[in-house]
Order: structure tokens, then sequence, then C-alpha cells
């Protein structure tokens, strides 16, 4: 199995809106882009390799993994934005590539940002036997629970994205370089290193 490093590329979706303290939160996913684009390159320029075969621009596909990630997300979250990173083989060092903007910014999962310091994690089983891991810091994923993921595009916000990881639109690579095949858990519970920063004295 290759070595558990993100890459070789990653698009990054900066998260913003939480408060008291102030704080912002990352998705990551690793991807491929295809022809090694230039650092500076449009975001309309870079083709992304997706998992039924075909390419899309990253302005699309980021677009399009944002508007399921964006179910999970009060109204008061919005993404200022995402960025394309590519990672330097072997290594956690990575040279930026491209950044852009989503067309919605705002999350749609109900009122406010999310239950703070709430963390809800989506695995995927990878065609070579590794993990897919989404985790969702502070969103709208309430509850301490483990449960069976189960893929359905008209079910709850998870179960949406899920069925989205598992199609031919999905771009995202577990850390061995292989697409998922298989949704797994969807863990719920507190995050204690945001816990501890929300509750200091």
């Amino acid at each position: 199995m290759a070595e558990s490093l993100p890459g070789p590329y990653e698009i990054e979706y900066n998260l913003i809106g939480w408060t008291a303290p102030a704080r912002e939160h990352v998705l990551r996913f690793s991807c491929i882009a295809l022809g090694s684009p230039a650092p500076g390159s449009l975001p309309t320029a870079i083709d992304i390799q997706k998992m039924g075969g075909g390419t899309a621009k990253l302005n699309v596909v980021a677009n399009q993994a944002w508007e399921f990630l964006r179910q999970l997300y009060g109204n008061s979250c919005s993404c200022n934005g995402y960025t394309l990173w590519k990672y330097i083989t072997g290594t956690l060092a990575k040279d930026f590539i491209a950044a852009g903007a989503v067309t919605n910014t705002a999350g749609t999962g109900g009122a406010g940002t999310g239950i703070a310091s709430h963390q809800n994690t989506l695995t995927f089983r990878s065609a070579a036997g590794s993990v897919l891991k989404i985790v969702l810091i502070e969103g709208m994923g309430a509850g301490d629970t483990r449960t069976i993921l189960v893929p359905n595009a008209a079910g709850v916000p998870q179960q949406k994205l899920a069925a989205y990881i598992l199609s031919a639109d999905n771009f995202a690579l577990a850390r061995d370089d292989s697409y998922p095949v298989a949704a797994m858990r969807d863990s719920r519970g507190q995050n204690e290193k945001i816990w501890r920063k929300i509750n200091r004295s």
C-alpha cells in the first residue's frame, strides 16, 4: 500500500463564520490535476480527474462538491474560497497552484453556523484497501453516534454527500491514491481541541 500522505494535489476549502472566539475551518480533498499546471494558473484552465474516468475544470468540480458540502453547514457559515495545492512527493510540503471562489458561499443546513465543538466524520473504503475520511468540523450533523453510512441521493445531507463521493463525478482520492468504492461509517461526537479553545478561561 502507498504511503499515507496527501496528494498528489489537494483542493482546500476555507470556511469562516465561527465566533467567540473567532475561528476558521478547512476541508481538504486529495485529487489528481492533469498536465502539471503551473503556479498561478486559472481554475478554468486546470483539468481535474474524476472517478468515472472523465475530467472537469477545477472551478467546476470545486463548485459541484461544495453544493453537497454546504448542506452540512449553517447559513452563518460561508466558504470564502478554495485553493489547489501540489504536494512534493513523499513529503507534507506543498506548493500553491491556484485559487478560486465558489458560486454560492453560504451554508444551507439551517440557521446559525453549526454545533459548537462538534465533529462529524464520514468514512469510505478505497479501491486499494485504505480509507477516505471526510471530517466536518462544527457543522449541523448533531449527535454522539457511530452508524453505518448509507449513500442516498435523496436522503439527509450526509447521505447525499456519500452518494456524490461514490459517483462518477467525484474527484476525491483516499490517502493510498485510489478512489472510494464503499461507504463505511457516519461518526459524530465532540472535537476536544476545539472544545478547549472555546471554553478556555
